[in-house]
């Protein structure tokens, strides 16, 4: 059987037009925040440690010795700062794609002593100097606001509304 030119790029193209099957259908996409809004839903609220874990799923109980005194991120102004750590930590941030890119670190150089305070600052540093992927979620008054870093280390924090915001 012999086809024709004009015949076989009308095969072609009625084949590119086909609708991908179900069991090959892209996964939805999660809606995000606009990016306007994000910063402006950021500065809101104290955003104070709920959850952490490595790469593997297991709950990093070192960072939660001081119950009393949780690790908290801090935004306003285009800074964050971080608190409940040995030192004070803070620098200038962007929201860039879903990324939280902080620039511009300052710290502190006290002696510490606490080891919960010691690792909650190698931590979160080590977080944040990765630009780990920032996402918001939750509904109603406790919004929870998630960032992993590269290695798969995800820290989860619960928001807790600033004074201007109640």
């Amino acid at each position: 059987m012999k086809i024709r030119p004009r015949m076989l790029s009308l095969v072609l193209a009625g084949c590119a037009m086909m609708p991908a099957s179900p069991t090959h259908a892209a996964p939805p996409v999660p809606a995000s925040p606009d990016a306007s809004t994000l910063p402006a839903t950021l500065t809101r609220y104290h955003w104070q440690l709920h959850d952490a874990v490595d790469n593997s799923g297991k709950r990093l109980d070192a960072l939660f010795g001081l119950p009393d005194k949780p690790l908290q991120l801090d935004f306003a102004d285009g800074r964050l700062r971080v608190s409940n750590t040995c030192n004070r930590i803070g620098g200038s941030y962007l929201v860039v794609e879903d990324h939280l890119r902080v620039t511009q670190m300052m710290h502190t150089m006290m002696a510490c002593h606490d080891r919960t305070l010691m690792q909650r600052e190698s931590t979160i540093n080590s977080v944040l100097r990765g630009s780990p992927t920032l996402i918001l979620s939750g509904e109603g008054s406790t919004p929870l606001l998630t960032l992993t870093a590269d290695d798969g280390q995800t820290l989860t924090f619960s928001g807790s509304p600033v004074t201007q915001t109640r």
